[in-house]
């Protein structure tokens, strides 16, 4: 028996036990509708993840104490049990990163293969062993043609959805920066890195862990196990401080809702405000500029509201830049330091002026600008398609569209037509 080797386990068994056991038994915050809140979320999936580590960790340690081959669970067992374990990390970097949560069907889409696969592995192997779990008996199927097909099939297609799952991470990465771009500068656009180090930290440790595998060295697993073990035991402690970093950070995506499988719920939309007769007071001029340009007049309670005369230069040039021809609110993916160089401003000045003018954030009143002038269409032209309004409006798709109009409007835009 390798002693060292047994240590290296050990320590990494008890590592992922241990953390996967306080992040478990760690009460999980909820929000005001008795939902889990996301944060608790991505603590869950990171249990997840150790306990399947802990568990492989376990099951080498067994074959070392009986003197069976170990490095055979590498075959297939150890990659099968990481697979899963990506499942719940990447689970947890959507949750980290405030993304968007994977529907249902692309789910089933990514582990379908592999869940396959594992059902072709132990379909082969019951006729001819039976349901016996000697691990000499599986370390003898492992030799046979049909395991050896199965388990290439499954470094394929681990290799394929690795790929898909770095694309995957990289494009949540590149959402998460373009709202910290959009609604922050200086200090908490800094400290937002931590989330995305945590998040990129996860995809290295899955890409040491795979190299591991695929080595098939005793002497490297050793070395790598007691880094593995240390890189959880980092990545865990820096989740934990990264709680603060998290809910800093919220409010720039405050936006983004939990029914169109975003991770909070959407800003509650403005209502209008009554004064004692029953007079409805006007929006901003510079949200109304998008319907109506030319019949602007700045209302007396704007004027009080604008004294600033930081605030009323800003406001003349917003006004002019919402009227402008090309819409440039319309612009795919466009952020917040477009918008300050198209109009010759201070990036920060320009978020504090939308922040405390509009009482939204960047990407809420460029959505909340999308839909008026969306508004527009609709009724301009009863006929045109929804999903060609969509495209011009800057959404991927009609659904996209609808999403963020209902979400400010009430309704969708397909009854928004049909009442007006």
């Amino acid at each position: 028996m390798d002693t060292t080797t047994l240590i290296a386990y050990v320590v990494n068994c008890s590592v992922c036990f241990t953390i996967s056991l306080m992040f478990l038994l760690t009460p999980a915050q909820k929000t005001s509708e008795g939902k889990i809140e996301s944060f608790s979320m991505a603590r869950m999936c990171l249990a997840g993840s150790s306990l399947l580590e802990g568990i492989v960790s376990f099951f080498t340690i067994i074959r070392l104490l009986n003197g069976y081959d170990y490095l055979q669970l590498n075959y297939f067992t150890s990659p099968l049990f990481l697979f899963f374990a990506i499942c719940f990390d990447i689970t947890a970097c959507i949750y980290l990163l405030h993304g968007k949560r994977l529907s249902v069907r692309t789910i089933i889409a990514f582990i379908m293969p592999v869940v396959c696969i594992w059902l072709t592995h132990i379909l082969v192997f019951i006729p001819l062993h039976g349901l016996t779990l000697s691990p000499s008996v599986y370390n003898v199927f492992l030799e046979t043609p049909p395991a050896i097909f199965t388990c290439y099939m499954l470094y394929i297609t681990l290799v394929i959805e690795g790929l898909g799952i770095l694309w995957f991470v990289s494009k949540q990465i590149t959402v998460f920066r373009q709202h910290i771009d959009n609604y922050y500068i200086g200090e908490n656009k800094s400290r937002s890195r931590w989330l995305i180090a945590v998040a990129i930290s996860l995809i290295l440790y899955y890409v040491v862990s795979i190299i591991d595998i695929a080595l098939f060295n005793r002497f490297l697993d050793n070395i790598f196990m007691w880094v593995r073990s240390l890189v959880v035991l980092v990545n865990s402690i820096a989740f934990i401080k990264c709680r603060t970093v998290y809910w800093d950070i919220k409010p720039a995506f405050a936006d983004m809702e939990v029914d169109h499988g975003y991770i909070f719920e959407p800003t509650p939309k403005p209502r209008p405000v009554h004064n004692n007769s029953n007079v409805t007071v006007s929006p901003d001029p510079a949200d109304l500029a998008i319907r109506q340009p030319e019949t602007l007049e700045t209302k007396p309670a704007e004027e009080d509201r604008h004294r600033d005369s930081n605030y009323s230069t800003i406001d003349a040039i917003v006004t002019e830049w919402i009227g402008r021809a090309d819409k440039p609110y319309l612009k795919d993916s466009i952020t917040i330091m477009q918008v300050a160089d198209q109009m010759g401003l201070n990036t920060r000045l320009l978020s504090n002026y939308i922040n405390n003018v509009k009482g939204k954030n960047f990407n809420a009143w460029i959505n909340f600008l999308k839909v008026e002038e969306t508004k527009r269409v609709l009724l301009e032209d009863r006929s045109r398609p929804l999903g060609e309004i969509a495209y011009e409006m800057g959404f991927t798709d009609s659904a996209s569209l609808s999403k963020i109009f209902k979400s400010i409007e009430g309704i969708p835009p397909s009854v928004y037509r049909q009442r007006h």
